[in-house]
């Protein structure tokens, strides 16, 4: 029985070349150990020793592992095992007799970087993991937004701003956590994006496979997936000098729940007497409910994000009390969804509200302006799958009311501009995707969506080739609409501080329906196990864009946008290698982003010819991890800004986020002034040590970032001194230790 149970988990694990065996003894008697559990919890899997005490735990993934050994009579026992890539690992055990309660294993994601997990989507769409976010050698703390980041897709420097897929703007990505749409998902001043890694189990970029799930977005949709409810609580932790965060799961009687919860702390080392200091907060918050009902499973979700910002309205010192900038914004959703999972197939029913509401009090050089925006969704679907080998069809019916308003008010004489909007949308969409044979796979989406009371037809499909040595070539076309539009001025260097979309509705006056279509190739190569190569080719073009940034010099519209179209062509090249001791993930971007409006036309400040970045963690032991990153970017543009202006990015030396001056553009050509190239090298170490409270197994970790190790001098605009007249770069200075914090699990 011990030798078949060996060679069934030698089948069916994961295929690499890497054992693990070795020997459980009593540590007083030094007997062999019959029935002990020796697990890996990181993959879920385990096996038990035979007769002799002998264990074998087959074709394990390489790299860093925990091990734990248990057996009742018995105090377990927790190891870290550092697995090669190919050959055998022996660790033999001794287990000191004790009588202990059993209780559930704890589960952790296994330590990965982007790109090498098993079952991970085919390039140039993106999966990545809870625990690959954690490891990502180029962030200082997690992010699930950056970790997407690289090639096709650009994050603007020192900021967690919006997403740009394929020269997009960035209310042209769309974002859905567990199927429910999330509006403005972003937090201030280079802090984070608005999605506490900690609670998630995975997240997908969805730019060229043709998915039905997801809102009407012109570049494509991140889905976030949150992680599931354990067996028992579980608690998991981070304080740092830029946040603070908590997330809590376990089960509820028959149900499950998940809690999240995060806030900034930018400015707790800020100085209080300066003005120029960034004042506010920011915070984010989850809750998910899952429970079987009514011969199904039932999940709820609420998600809410809060921002509130004040910044020093002029630059030169000493400051005035007043007048200061203002920026607020809030995003709130909630779905409810039940799923019945048939012989073949599934059947679901999701129900979803989504608000964003987003204001802010400028000072113009004409007196001072206020803005408010807001918009609500409520919205419903059904949909039907069936499963038939490995063939999928699948049928939705989608239906969403949206209303949309956007006011702005000046404070002396002027007029007042408002749009407003109520835009009902029905979607009927129609997916199959499935091997055509030898070797083909198609997968294809036709989606008829009424909106203004027009019908409009969106085809979507990519065909896929699988050849051997783990080689697969895809062509893909997507034509895609966008019914609402943002007016915040993307060009405009306060998206930095300010970075909320302030979308408008295609029912108010002169905003209309958005379209693209784009071609994409791809390759992807996996030549060993824990090695990827990706390559992309892709072009794209857009119409009916809403530009504000040639009408408006303003952070966000004041009454005046053009209506243009835009184009982008690109390469991109993305590599990710993992081994016993280190993770490796690089990219390369190569893109022509240009938006035209009548005769004139701009690149935008996204639109950076050339993107790399690269980086390498490596565990030196088993507890101990060094992250090293670059990143750079050439090509740049900006606007250059008339009057003063200053700004630092948020970090310690610097003693906080720095924010002065009311910067607009009248005259400057859009685009039009070149910036130097961006470069960056970050160093990180992070030490864990694993404690035993109350019976269970705890981690604890320390963990630091020096950012800019190089202290290189890279600039985020210009702008003109008003006495001389000079023209000054004005610098990102993330030049000192950016984060250090501890986190824990529990």
């Amino acid at each position: 029985m011990d030798l078949l149970l060996a060679l069934a988990i030698l089948v069916s694990a994961p295929e690499t070349a890497a054992s693990i065996v070795g020997t459980v003894r009593d540590a007083q008697t030094l007997q062999p150990l019959a029935g002990a559990a020796v697990l890996l919890p990181d993959l879920e899997r385990g096996a038990r020793t035979d007769s002799i005490g002998r264990y074998l735990l087959a074709r394990v993934p390489p790299g860093p592992h925990h091990l734990e050994v248990r057996r009742l009579g018995y105090a377990p026992r927790t190891l870290h095992a550092l697995v090669p890539r190919t050959g055998t690992l022996e660790i033999d055990v001794t287990l000191l007799p004790e009588p202990v309660s059993t209780h559930a294993i704890e589960v952790r994601a296994p330590v990965v970087v982007r790109g090498v997990e098993p079952g991970t989507t085919v390039f140039p769409d993106r999966e990545v993991s809870g625990a690959a976010i954690a490891n990502h050698p180029l962030l200082a703390e997690p992010d699930g937004f950056h970790a997407l980041g690289g090639g096709d897709v650009v994050l603007r420097p020192e900021t967690a701003g919006g997403v740009h897929i394929r020269g997009g703007a960035t209310d042209q990505t769309g974002f859905v956590l567990d199927g429910v749409p999330v509006l403005s998902p972003y937090h201030a001043a280079g802090l984070s994006s608005a999605w506490n890694s900690d609670a998630l189990a995975r997240l997908y970029l969805r730019s060229s496979e043709p998915s039905t799930s997801g809102p009407d977005a012109l570049s494509g949709t991140i889905e976030g997936v949150t992680r599931e409810p354990g067996a028992e609580p579980r608690s998991q932790g981070s304080v740092s000098t830029t946040q603070a965060r908590v997330t809590l799961d376990g089960p509820m009687g028959p149900a499950g729940y998940v809690l999240s919860a995060r806030g900034g702390v930018h400015d707790l080392v800020a100085p209080r007497d300066e003005r120029s200091y960034l004042a506010g907060g920011t915070g984010d918050a989850l809750a998910k409910l899952e429970a079987p009902m009514f011969g199904g499973h039932t999940r709820t979700l609420f998600y809410g994000n809060t921002n509130r910002i004040g910044t020093a309205a002029v630059a030169e010192e000493p400051m005035p009390i007043r007048p200061r900038n203002r920026f607020e914004w809030d995003g709130g959703s909630f779905g409810l969804e039940w799923k019945h999972t048939l012989a073949r197939g599934e059947f679901r029913i999701l129900g979803w509200a989504a608000s964003g509401d987003a204001s802010a009090d400028w000072a113009m050089p004409v007196g001072r302006i206020e803005m408010e925006a807001d918009r609500h969704d409520v919205g419903a679907s059904l949909t039907i799958e069936s499963h038939r080998d490995a063939t999928i069809d699948a049928l939705e019916l989608r239906g969403i009311r949206s209303r949309t308003s956007y006011r702005t008010t000046p404070d002396s004489a002027g007029s007042r501009f408002a749009l407003e909007s109520d835009t009902p949308v029905a979607t009927l969409l129609a997916r199959h995707a499935g091997p055509i044979g030898l070797g083909l796979e198609l997968e294809a989406t036709t989606a008829l969506t009424l909106a203004d009371q027009v019908l409009r037809g969106a085809p979507r499909a990519r065909l896929s080739w699988s050849l051997p040595h783990r080689l697969t070539f895809s062509g893909a076309y997507l034509r895609t609409h966008q019914y609402a539009q943002s007016l915040r001025n993307a060009e405009s260097v306060v998206g930095n501080v300010f970075p909320a979309d302030v979308t408008v509705g295609i029912g108010a006056a002169g905003i209309p329906v958005a379209e693209s279509d784009q071609g994409v190739l791809g390759a992807d190569w996996r030549p060993a196990p824990g090695v990827r190569l990706g390559l992309e080719a892709y072009e794209r073009r857009s119409r009916s864009l809403v530009l504000v940034a040639p009408r408006d010099g303003e952070p966000f519209t004041t009454g005046a946008f053009a209506i243009g179209d835009g184009r982008a062509r690109g390469l991109a090249l993305d590599l990710s290698a993992g081994a016993a001791r280190w993770g490796l993930v690089a990219s390369y971007g190569w893109q022509r982003v240009r938006f035209s409006y009548g005769d004139s036309s701009y690149v935008p400040e996204h639109g950076a010819a050339h993107l790399l970045e690269g980086g390498v963690i490596v565990y030196p032991t088993a507890t101990t991890s060094v992250r090293l990153g670059a990143s750079a970017a050439m090509g740049r543009h900006t606007t250059s800004i008339p009057g003063a202006f200053e700004w630092e990015s948020c970090n310690l030396r610097d003693q906080g986020c720095e924010f002065g001056g009311s910067p607009h553009y009248g005259g400057e050509p859009l685009g039009g002034t070149p910036l130097p190239a961006y470069a960056r090298l970050d160093l990180g170490l992070r030490q864990h040590w694993h404690l035993k409270v109350g019976g269970r197994d705890g981690l604890v970790a320390l963990f630091g970032t020096y950012s800019n190790l190089l202290g290189r001098r890279n600039l985020l605009t210009y702008a003109y001194d008003p006495a001389s007249g000079d023209r000054m770069g004005i610098e990102l200075r993330p030049a000192a230790p950016l984060v250090v914090g501890l986190d824990w699990r529990y």
